[in-house]
């Protein structure tokens, strides 16, 4: 019996396929692809953005055209080695867990980025990196980056647009310097504290719990703390030199720790899973500086305080 489908199950099918394939190269959706080729195509000024009001007044003022909001997201597996049904025996970082923490941001980042493409952007700013997680799927990470794409009028094309958390204004005030932004840049670690007899003698508290009677420093928290730092600034660094950025602006430090409760002979024990992250923007000495100098003050609309102020604009270092 010959299999039959209609002309509207088969577009849904191959548009599926589509969107499949495009994935696994690590692409954008094909109904994204097709949605920001045609508002590409459209000749009028209609645009969204998450930029705040003061944000889309300056970058009108500034002469900068808001495109588009752009997205990029990924659903990322972890492998059984990084994320644990058990506790682990030794201290070190979860290499598994932080490759794949890193892997998924750039995975949605370059989704981020191909969108600003199609839309023909030299740029995104404001780019906000969201994480979720879920119950029904434990070894499971999301990630969604969403900015909003801009072109800069009078600007050689770019066919690889810049990604950056920089608001509107802090563009603006870094490009009039003579700046211009690489990248968003990541480092990333997830480090393991195992508590051995020692630690966990400390901790008990109290003549009662039999723990130290004295103030003191839990060394294995602060050493296993301090290094996940360490790690994660080291591979910040050597993201914004492959940036080829002259430095990092913008920085946002995530913290957190993870307690890990386990049982073993009928005693409760806990571990610490410290997370650290480290995102910016690297920028260089713009190759295309601002021309001119601004004849008339750039104003700073607060329309929650109904106030209107002067930026004072900074002239672009002699090169």
């Amino acid at each position: 019996m010959a299999f039959w489908e209609s002309a509207e199950a088969k577009s849904r099918r191959e548009a599926h396929e589509a969107t499949h394939r495009a994935l696994e190269r690590g692409q954008i959706p094909y109904r994204a692809r097709h949605r920001l080729e045609q508002q590409r195509q459209r000749d009028d000024r209609f645009f969204t953005s998450d930029l705040t009001s003061n944000e889309h007044l300056l970058t009108r003022e500034a002469g900068y055209e808001p495109l588009g909001l752009v997205m990029g997201t990924a659903f990322y597996k972890v492998s059984f080695w990084g994320y644990f049904n058990s506790y682990r025996t030794f201290t070190g970082e979860l290499t598994s867990l932080s490759q794949a923490q890193l892997a998924a941001r750039e995975l949605a980042i370059a989704r981020l980025q191909q969108e600003a493409m199609l839309l023909g952007a030299h740029g995104v700013i404001g780019v906000r990196l969201q994480m979720g997680a879920y119950d029904w799927s434990a070894q499971t990470v999301e990630f969604t980056a969403i900015g909003t794409a801009i072109r800069i009028p009078n600007r050689d094309p770019d066919p690889h647009p810049f990604t950056s958390d920089l608001s509107g204004q802090e563009f603006w005030q870094l490009h009039q310097a003579g700046y211009y932004p690489r990248g968003l840049v990541l480092g990333i670690c997830s480090y393991y504290v195992h508590t051995d007899w020692n630690t966990r003698n400390l901790t008990r508290g109290g003549f009662l719990g039999r723990g130290s009677s004295q103030n003191q420093e839990i060394t294995p928290y602060t050493q296993g703390f301090q290094l996940a730092r360490y790690l994660a600034t080291e591979r910040l660094t050597a993201d914004i030199r492959q940036h080829g950025g002259e430095g990092a602006v913008g920085m946002h430090i995530d913290m957190g720790i993870e307690d890990i409760e386990y049982e073993l002979n009928k005693t409760t024990y806990h571990d610490l899973l410290a997370h650290f992250v480290a995102m910016g923007t690297a920028i260089i000495h713009d190759p295309q500086p601002v021309a001119g100098d601004r004849q008339t003050p750039l104003l700073y609309y607060d329309l929650a305080q109904g106030k209107v102020s002067q930026l004072e604009v900074s002239k672009p270092p002699a090169r």
